[in-house]
């Protein structure tokens, strides 16, 4: 909720920097003027260049908002965060209803993990999850 706040107030911001910018362009070329003791004109061709060139970065800057934002929610679709603190990790024991969706039980081809109530569990060979196994003994 305090992502969305902040990218609807920046977006915001965006927006009034860029229409101040636009309504002053004449103002700061009078500014520069002054400054050079020269006359800068500026042509309406030009005028119209330079809004095009400041809305473009505003557009490009709001795309690279939202990139940001939506990645995130990308990468981590599926995953059930813990609210503790987790520092002693946040594992915790699948239950029979997470085993049956994540992992296969008896007549599943797999990798033979163990077993749970009589059945075998096993890590489907068309799992998502990596087959990198180690056996203690």
């Amino acid at each position: 909720m305090i992502k969305k706040v902040c990218f609807y107030i920046s977006l915001f911001f965006c927006l009034i920097l860029n229409i101040f910018l636009d309504c002053n362009i004449k103002n700061y070329f009078e500014i520069l003027n002054k400054c050079f003791e020269k006359n800068i004109v500026v042509s309406n061709s030009l005028y119209t260049l330079i809004c095009f060139i400041i809305a473009s970065i505003s557009i490009l800057i709001i795309l690279d908002i939202l990139l940001v934002l939506f990645k995130s929610k990308s990468e981590n679709k599926g995953i059930n965060f813990k609210l503790e603190d987790g520092t002693y990790g946040t594992a915790t024991w699948m239950s029979e209803n997470e085993i049956s969706k994540v992992l296969g039980l008896n007549d599943t081809p797999g990798i033979i993990l163990g077993k749970y109530k009589d059945k075998l569990v096993k890590l489907p060979f068309d799992s998502f999850f990596n087959k990198n196994i180690c056996v203690f003994r």
